[in-house]
């Protein structure tokens, strides 16, 4: 074998042993990224949990904000049709009912929302882990009594079923998530 041939016959050895070097790192980065993704699945959300959160802090009496995260901060995490309920004279549920029902509310007020929603019907309730896994989304209807419509709203919860925030009523733009 002369000089060249040995040569040539060196370099292309010296380019698969490099090919086989870097398939090699391909491959094992590629094992971590599918163990890492399977290991950090979302966990299954609770469909009867989220229902019974809802249930109680809409239709309780006892308005004690038992599953609210941040009871301080409720009236800056509400949104009635769009709009942060803020520090209004109005009470959340006396906008509620004047959004769904498209009327004024009562002189003597709204009293509860079992007053005008039907009590315990919650429909097509769906719920969606946001993208960082820190909390999910819950949409549905409440059904009003009298016209039998659905009135759309939506609970921001964490993981561990704690209300963060929440909507109610036309123009729900869930801060903080990409719908």
């Amino acid at each position: 074998m002369n000089k060249k041939s040995a040569l040539t016959l060196g370099a292309i050895g010296g380019v698969l042993v490099i090919l086989i070097i870097i398939i090699a790192f391909v491959m094992t980065g590629q094992q971590k990224t599918s163990s890492q993704s399977s290991s950090s699945k979302l966990p299954k959300i609770n469909q009867a949990k989220v229902m019974k959160r809802i249930d109680y802090e809409i239709f309780s009496m006892n308005n004690d904000g038992r599953y609210t995260e941040n009871v301080d901060n409720y009236h800056d995490n509400t949104f009635i049709d769009g709009v942060v309920y803020g520090t209004r004279q109005a009470s959340v549920t006396d906008m509620v009912y004047s959004s769904a029902l498209q009327r004024e509310v009562p002189s003597d007020g709204a009293g509860s929302y079992s007053t005008f929603f039907k009590v315990h019907e919650i429909e097509n309730l769906t719920t969606k882990w946001e993208k960082d896994g820190n909390s999910f989304v819950a949409k549905g209807y409440f059904v009003v009594k009298d016209t039998g419509k659905k009135y759309p709203f939506a609970f921001e919860f964490n993981a561990d079923y704690m209300i963060l925030q929440e909507w109610y009523g036309s123009n729900i733009k869930i801060t903080g998530t990409d719908e």
